[in-house]
């Protein structure tokens, strides 16, 4: 018994012992390792292939030019979260971005300044004297196209950063009083969707009653959709004179069915050399029509900073557009006019003008060909001053306007890639083209292994596992029999 105590205490007791204090070191360095990774803030690794938990470099440039220090709270999220770990990001292209995880409980002060509750989520975004409020829902749209949510976290965050930080935002006005489409419910013809995405780019954006006040000074961009009646002399003089200090003009227009006469709009439009044509584009290419009808066209795309990457989006599509009357190259000279095409329809798409024929074939009287629905026209006042307008010739397509598709209604404005387009405009209007593709909308990305990748996962998760077992027991097979 005594033999046999020994040779415990000398073999089994000592090796044990050993072993134990190797295992509690190395549970040590694990946890002190895992605590030093963990201080780092380090963000996950994104190994998708579209780099949905990455920000994109367009939100990298803008976050590198903050010169203020920003702080972004989240109440009532967990550490781990995906939308936290996006945040973290900021703080590793800035380090005046700080990400903090608020308890909203332990924090009464910040739960009774943002009128929060123990369990609410939100999320603050602070800056001096700024502040912006988010919810879960904010970072989420839906695609009436795809029936798909779409995530639009990394816009909400960073044109949250962006509106927090800067001194004055953009100044957006859309013209009313002559039948345009209207920022509220006073007639059929509204743009308040559009209008939502426009404040959501980190713009201001009010209706402009040329008659009842003057332009305003900081009308960085104004919007004229599709007036129906006559401007008077007074506003169109309001006009001219804001175009010779360099104005900046988004311009949509749906055809002019009933032909009513507009001198005076067609007056400002003369400083640019266009005009609407009287009827609409009809399209005879199935591929290039949407909904299978042959009056929404999916225009051809043209190299634009404005339209990068819709076409490789899923393009855009017009409802019953005109063709714009574009300046020939003479009137070009003459009048200090440079001409960029953004929006063409297809070669097989046709005009026409006598609205009586309903059918979808080509008549005698029809005009075949491409023809201009979308441009940019710069028009040089003097040698500093340049007007720049941005022209569609089709309204409806950026509108509330609803459309059938199977059981359900689509806003016009949410088709395609319809709203980007408005916006795009918008933002290099406002000399902010680096801020275009910041709305990343990435949508619900599922994953399907191929065949061998499959195979490989169930090796890696049962096989694997299996063959380590089964040494196992052979070596210890081995070992017991040498004994």
């Amino acid at each position: 018994m005594k033999a046999f105590i020994e040779k415990i205490k000398r073999n089994w007791l000592s090796q044990t012992a050993t072993t134990v204090v190797i295992i509690a070191i190395l549970i040590a360095i694990f946890i002190a390792l895992n605590l030093w990774v963990r201080s780092l803030n380090l963000s996950s690794i994104d190994v998708t292939p579209q780099k949905l938990f990455s920000l994109s470099d367009e939100s990298k440039e803008q976050i590198k030019k903050i010169d203020k220090n920003v702080t972004i709270y989240f109440f009532g999220f967990e550490e781990d979260t995906s939308t936290v770990d996006l945040a973290k990001q900021y703080q590793t292209v800035n380090d005046k971005i700080t990400v903090e995880i608020i308890d909203t409980a332990s924090r009464p002060d910040l739960q009774e300044k943002y009128g929060l509750t123990t369990d609410t989520q939100a999320v603050v975004i602070q800056s001096d004297d700024k502040e912006k409020l988010l919810t879960p829902s904010d970072f989420y749209t839906y695609d009436y196209t795809t029936y798909e949510s779409i995530d639009v976290t990394e816009q909400k965050l960073t044109n949250g950063i962006i509106e927090t930080t800067i001194d004055e935002k953009p100044s957006i006005y859309i013209l009313t009083n002559h039948g345009e489409y209207a920022l509220d419910y006073t007639g059929q013809k509204t743009m308040l969707i559009l209008s939502a995405y426009i404040e959501n780019d980190v713009n201001t954006i009010s209706s402009l009653d040329l008659l009842s006040e003057d332009m305003p000074e900081d009308c960085d961009v104004l919007v004229i959709a599709s007036p129906s009646n006559d401007f008077s002399d007074i506003e169109t003089d309001k006009i001219i004179q804001y175009i010779q200090k360099g104005g900046k003009i988004l311009w949509l227009s749906d055809p002019n069915l009933v032909g009513t006469e507009l001198p005076n709009v067609q007056k400002v439009l003369d400083l640019y050399g266009i005009s609407f044509a009287n009827g609409i584009i009809k399209e005879t290419d199935s591929s290039k029509m949407a909904f299978q009808n042959p009056e929404f066209i999916k225009p051809n795309i043209g190299v634009h900073s404005i339209t990068e990457n819709l076409e490789s989006a899923g393009g855009i599509m017009m409802m019953d557009a005109t063709k714009i009357n574009m300046p020939d190259e003479t009137k070009q000279e003459e009048s200090g006019l440079t001409v960029n095409t953004l929006l063409t329809s297809s070669s097989s798409s046709y005009f026409r003008t006598d609205l009586t024929d309903g059918s979808d074939t080509i008549n005698d009287t029809d005009e075949q060909g491409e023809f201009t629905v979308g441009a940019e026209i710069q028009k040089k006042i003097d040698d500093t001053t340049t007007s720049t307008l941005i022209v569609y010739s089709n309204a409806v397509f950026a509108s509330d306007a609803r459309i059938v598709s199977g059981e359900n209604y689509i806003n016009a404005v949410l088709v395609y890639n319809n709203k980007d387009l408005v916006l795009n405009s918008i933002a290099y209007l406002n000399q902010r083209e680096d801020s275009i593709t910041i709305r990343k909308n990435t949508g619900t990305v599922t994953y399907t292994a191929t065949q061998q990748e499959d195979t490989i996962i169930r090796i890696i998760i049962f096989t694997v596992p299996a063959v380590i077992v089964l040494v196992g027991i052979i070596v210890w097979q081995v070992r017991r029999r040498k004994k």
